[in-house]
């Protein structure tokens, strides 16, 4: 099991001061929302902590890839958080530079829980399949995540929809591929997207945040 991860509990703890903190100097409880977010995006990391135990305890191929499915469909929680960024506005009950420190903060820790978890993963891929086989790993975990992402910030999906509407999720994810000209916000927004977590992957994954 990797060592506990002090710098995103640390990460997360002082995102979740900030929204205490505004909510105890305006008596409101605006952006609450980024707390629940904030718990979601716990969720792939906890599950890659699990894939990289079972992996170490010499578990089967088969019985991981059953971990991966749930780890994929809640790893676009993590870096979902960028895009809470939308959510700045002028108000008039906290300061505007204050919000923006905030939300930043809430984006710093989905990513980087999101690059964590990506990075655990991706040494069980290293350890069984080679290197190669984990760089085209991560590659295509970008771009999943990030089309998981404009699932949900723009087609308004979430990761339980996977299970209790699953043909609404199919129409909406093969939408692009029947259609892609129809849909090209998706494609710009997934490649775009992928773009930006891959540069911060490999850019801090190296100072191992897990």
């Amino acid at each position: 099991m990797p060592p506990l991860p002090y710098a995103l509990l640390s990460s997360s703890a002082l995102s979740v001061a900030f929204v205490l903190a505004r909510a105890s100097v305006t008596g409101r409880p605006g952006y609450g929302f980024l707390l629940w977010n904030l718990t979601l995006a716990w969720i792939p990391y906890v599950l890659a902590r699990l894939i990289a135990a079972h992996a170490h305890r010499g578990g089967r191929t088969l019985s991981l890839f059953a971990l991966a499915l749930p780890f994929i469909g809640f790893l676009p929680n993590a870096p979902y958080i960028v895009t809470d960024l939308m959510h700045l506005r002028w108000q008039t009950d906290a300061p505007h530079w204050f919000d923006a420190l905030m939300l930043a903060s809430f984006a710093w820790s989905g990513l980087t829980l999101g690059i964590a978890a990506v990075r655990l993963t991706a040494d069980v891929v290293k350890d069984r399949l080679g290197s190669r086989a984990s760089i085209g790993y991560v590659g295509i975990v970008s771009l999943l995540t990030a089309f998981g992402i404009y699932l949900g910030r723009f087609v308004r999906l979430n990761t339980w929809d996977a299970a209790v509407h699953p043909f609404r999720v199919a129409r909406s994810a093969l939408a692009p591929l029947v259609h892609p000209a129809s849909h090209m916000r998706a494609w710009t927004f997934t490649v775009a997207f992928a773009a930006l977590f891959l540069a911060a992957y490999f850019s801090i994954s190296r100072r191992r945040v897990d």
